[in-house]
C-alpha cells in the first residue's frame, strides 16, 4: 500500500522541482509586465472599470453625437435591457469574477510553495482586462472630445 501512495507523492515532488527550476525566468516576465506589487492590481482594474463606466456615460449621453452607439455585444445587451445601472452592475460582476479567479490562482499556486507561478497567474488574469480598459477609456474620452 505504501508503494501505491509513493510514486504519486514522488511525481509531485520532481513536478515542483522542475517548475521551481523555471520561476527565476517566469519572474523576470512578470516583473516585466507588471513591476509592481501585485496588490496594486485590484485597485487599479478597479479605477480603470470606473473610468470606464464614466467615459461611457460622458461618450453616450454627454457627447451630443446622435449617432454613437455602444459597440461591445455584452455592454449593448446590459445598456438596452437596463441602462446604465444594468451596465454597472455587469461590471461589477465581471470585475469580481476576474478577481475572484486571480484569488483563486494566486491563493493555490502559493500554498503549492510555488510564489512567482502565484505572482504570475495573478498578474495574467488582471492586466489583459486592465489593458482592454485603459483602451476603451482614452477610445470613449478621444471620440467625445472629437
Amino acid at each position: 500500500m505504501t508503494f501505491i501512495l509513493r510514486v504519486p507523492r514522488e511525481a509531485t515532488e520532481r513536478s515542483l522541482e522542475r517548475s521551481r527550476a523555471i520561476e527565476r525566468r517566469l519572474e523576470v516576465v512578470s516583473r516585466a509586465i507588471w513591476p509592481w506589487h501585485h496588490a496594486w492590481l485590484v485597485p487599479m482594474v478597479a479605477l480603470l472599470a470606473a473610468l470606464d463606466l464614466l467615459s461611457t456615460y460622458a461618450f453616450l449621453e454627454l457627447s451630443g453625437k446622435p449617432d454613437v452607439y455602444e459597440s461591445g455585444p455584452l455592454a449593448a445587451w446590459a445598456l438596452q435591457r437596463g441602462g446604465f445601472n444594468a451596465l454597472y452592475v455587469m461590471n461589477a460582476v465581471a470585475v469580481g469574477f476576474l478577481c475572484l479567479v486571480a484569488a483563486g490562482a494566486h491563493t493555490y499556486y502559493s500554498r503549492l510553495g510555488l510564489r512567482v507561478f502565484a505572482r504570475t497567474a495573478y498578474v495574467a488574469v488582471l492586466v489583459p482586462y486592465a489593458l482592454v480598459a485603459f483602451a476603451a477609456v482614452v477610445n470613449n474620452l478621444l471620440f467625445t472630445v472629437i
